[in-house]
């Protein structure tokens, strides 16, 4: 660990505290089941699932301005069992999903009745944005997505869409695991944080486009990546633990760094010591910290308050 942030260190104290007065007023829902607006994608998937099922949208969720809200699945549907070796997962193509979160004042609202809440959230979905990168991708035997051509390269779920012959983080590997997403402060694109690499990637909010990879410090990087988490565990010292990378991502509100956090700690540091990353956006330089995780098994998502201090949980 090069450096220790005390914001950093102080920050789920703050959040503890203020916990207390965080206040529930309304809940909204939409039905897993349903299909999203990629219906070029609605082909069924190994394990026989809608490939534009909407599924969960939790993995990551960032504001983008009036009504309007960004969120991720994660690498797709893989709770049906068909291929141990690559951990079930499938050639999903990882996705933005634009929300529209608009609340109402609930008139039915009754404060002596339990669960009556005062206000009404009505979740619509606007676009459907696959993520592709302009540059072939390496991808595994038959997970090539099928709606490649010569400038889309699809970015997909399946673990074994990546070159062996490289570390894990090597930049054109096809597989992507989405977990954390915040929006530029131009609106115009999105960084998103992957737990296969781990990467952080910069995406055109619109059309879906790579248009720039964060290098990451080397030892972040698994040198023997395989497509089962156990044996890439079994199989590697140092680097990020397997389906425990980079989770959370803040920016700072000037816009002008971002700060990635490890979900866990990295194979060859002390457990509950997590990793945390800035970045300069203008010219990629980074700074690691060292985060003393004092309750739970792992951080999921961190927020910036200010330039140096973050809630994390």
């Amino acid at each position: 660990m090069k450096y220790l942030l005390p914001g950093l260190l102080s920050a789920c104290i703050i959040s503890s505290l203020a916990h207390a007065d965080v206040q529930l007023i309304a809940m909204g829902e939409i039905n897993a089941a349903y299909q999203d607006l990629s219906v070029k994608t609605s082909g069924a998937l190994e394990n026989g699932v809608a490939g534009n099922i909407l599924g969960g949208l939790g993995s990551g969720l960032a504001y983008a301005g009036g009504n309007t809200f960004l969120a991720l699945p994660d690498r797709g549907p893989n709770a049906v069992s068909y291929n141990a070796d690559i951990d079930d997962t499938t050639s999903y193509i990882p996705r933005i999903q634009t929300l529209n979160l608009a609340l109402a004042a609930n008139p039915d609202y009754d404060a002596s009745v339990t669960g009556s809440m005062p206000y009404i959230l009505s979740p619509f979905l606007l676009r459907t944005t696959l993520l592709f990168s302009g540059k072939p991708l390496a991808y595994g035997t038959n997970g090539t997505p099928s709606l490649n051509t010569a400038n889309y390269f699809y970015f997909s779920g399946r673990a074994d869409n990546f070159n062996a012959a490289n570390s894990s983080t090597f930049p054109l590997n096809a597989r992507l695991d989405p977990e954390a997403i915040r929006v530029a402060n131009d609106g115009k694109s999105v960084f998103i944080t992957d737990e296969y690499g781990p990467y952080v990637y910069q995406f055109n909010r619109v059309t879906g486009k790579r248009i720039k990879t964060f290098k990451l410090p080397a030892h972040f990087a698994v040198a023997k990546p395989t497509a089962q988490e156990d044996t890439e565990i079994a199989g590697n010292t140092s680097g990020r633990t397997t389906n425990k990378g980079m989770e959370g991502l803040a920016i700072t509100p000037d816009g002008s760094m971002l700060v990635g956090m490890m979900q866990a700690n990295l194979l060859q540091d002390t457990k509950k010591y997590l990793r945390i990353v800035t970045i300069d956006i203008a010219t990629g330089a980074t700074k690691e910290y060292g985060y003393l995780l004092t309750d739970g098994s792992g951080v999921s998502e961190i927020v910036a308050i200010n330039n140096h201090e973050f809630f994390s949980r």
